[in-house]
């Protein structure tokens, strides 16, 4: 087995978490590349994994594995890949259904730092570690020996180069392809962009509830907010609905929509426009829609920008809520990963209240089933998806919640001790 450099840890590791950060780390005896493969030890000079190392990040080393006896080497990566296709062509039999789809979910799928996407016969590389930069052949090799007729891109994003510190344009460089590709997901055809496209492309994510939405649509009206390239109003389209009028600020997005909806031959009202001021307009003009898909881009990068997207989430959504017909749905989404499930529900509590609105939620779902989720890593479960039923509350008294609780703080800060017991007696019994 080859030697690797090895760096050692300041205090005790307590978490099995495949990120390990900067403060955590003793720095090494000799300097090291971004993303040079490493050996990590315990303070105390026990093995504990092995990984890519990068100074110049705040995660410091990411794991791979925690075995002592597997070799970072390229039959590794091949192995961590095959194990990953197996998973999305046997066990979920993804291919049934779609002819692409998220081969490698990072974390998710054991290799920390890297996206591969698939569609069609194009894959794309979206490395967010240094260490891909240097083992890139290796991921290539591994991805043509499965799918021998595939076409290798690289997409790589500018922040990441700045984070890393390395010119990962090179890599977009050597693994250039189309500008286009055609895929088919479902009954659904769609045009990718892989120039202008935002991630790698297309959000594979929602699949799952792009198919479930379609059966919740017949004879309805529907407004599809931040509609992106299509992919919901397309889908509402498809199965039925009376009319669709779709809004996305990117005009772009907007063009590349309006080619898949010819492709797929259904009349879209596209609008280019940004969504707050439109929901403002719809207030105004009193009018309404029995299905509305809230979609927006991710709303905050960190947990300093929480608090502003906390806001914008409310906001958004109180809107939408007072442009849905009496028992009409809302299905509405974050992908905002430092927002947690229980926060975004807290966030749609209050957005109902604001909105004079009953939120009858049945469903909340996640990414479809392409994009899992290790135990260590519960970061990678991002998407938060939630589909409700509004119906027209017409309080006569307003509460106004004094901030972002979950339901049941708001009522337990309201409730005496003995009032609480009863409560948690219910819940036994159930």
């Amino acid at each position: 087995m080859a030697k690797l450099p090895f760096v050692k840890l300041k205090a005790k590791r307590n978490s099995v978490h495949p990120w390990i950060f900067l403060k955590m780390v003793a720095r090494p005896q000799k300097k090291m590349l971004p993303g040079e493969m490493i050996e990590v030890l315990s303070r105390e000079g026990e093995f504990i994994g092995r990984g890519f190392y990068n100074r110049k990040s705040n995660i410091n080393i990411r794991l791979l594995t925690e075995n002592i006896e597997e070799e970072l080497n390229e039959n590794f990566f091949f192995q961590r890949i095959a194990e990953a296709v197996e998973l999305r062509r046997n066990l979920l039999q993804i291919e049934k259904c779609s002819d692409s789809y998220r081969i490698i979910n990072s974390e998710g799928d054991h290799l920390s730092g890297i996206i591969i996407d698939k569609y069609n016969q194009v894959i794309v590389i979206e490395p967010l570690s240094a260490g891909y930069f240097h083992i890139i052949d290796w991921i290539a090799n591994s991805l043509k020996k499965l799918y021998p007729n595939c076409h290798i891109v690289v997409r790589s994003d500018p922040k990441t180069s700045e984070k890393e510190g390395l010119l990962f344009e090179k890599l977009d460089k050597r693994f250039s392809g189309p500008k286009t590709v055609t895929i088919q997901e479902n009954n659904l055809k769609m045009i990718v962009n892989l120039e202008t496209g935002h991630k790698t492309g297309y959000f594979l994510d929602q699949r799952e509830n792009r198919m479930y939405l379609s059966s919740l649509v017949k004879n309805k009206t529907v407004l599809d907010l931040c509609c992106y390239t299509g992919g919901f109003s397309i889908s509402a389209s498809l199965a039925g609905a009376t009319s669709v009028k779709a809004i996305d600020l990117d005009e772009k997005a907007i063009a590349v929509a309006k080619e898949n909806a010819n492709l797929n031959k259904v009349k879209i009202d596209f609008v280019h426009a940004n969504t707050f001021d439109f929901l403002r307009a719809e207030i105004e003009n009193k009018n309404k829609y029995d299905v509305i898909i809230l979609d927006p881009p991710k709303l905050g990068r960190n947990k300093e920008e929480l608090g502003k997207a906390k806001k914008s989430y409310n906001d958004l959504n109180r809107m939408a809520m007072q442009c849905i017909n009496n028992n009409g749905i809302l299905l509405t989404c974050s992908c905002t990963g430092t927002l947690t499930e229980q926060d975004f529900l807290a966030i749609l509590t209050r957005a109902a209240n604001e909105a004079d609105v009953h939120l009858q939620i049945f469903k909340v779902a996640g990414p479809s089933d392409d994009h899992p989720t290790l135990h260590s890593y519960p970061e990678g479960r991002y998407l938060k998806v939630v589909y409700a039923r509004v119906s027209h509350a017409k309080r006569t008294y307003h509460p106004e919640p004094k901030n972002y609780k979950d339901t049941n703080q708001q009522l337990t800060d309201e409730l005496e001790d003995d009032e609480i017991d009863d409560i948690d007696d219910t819940v036994d019994e159930d």
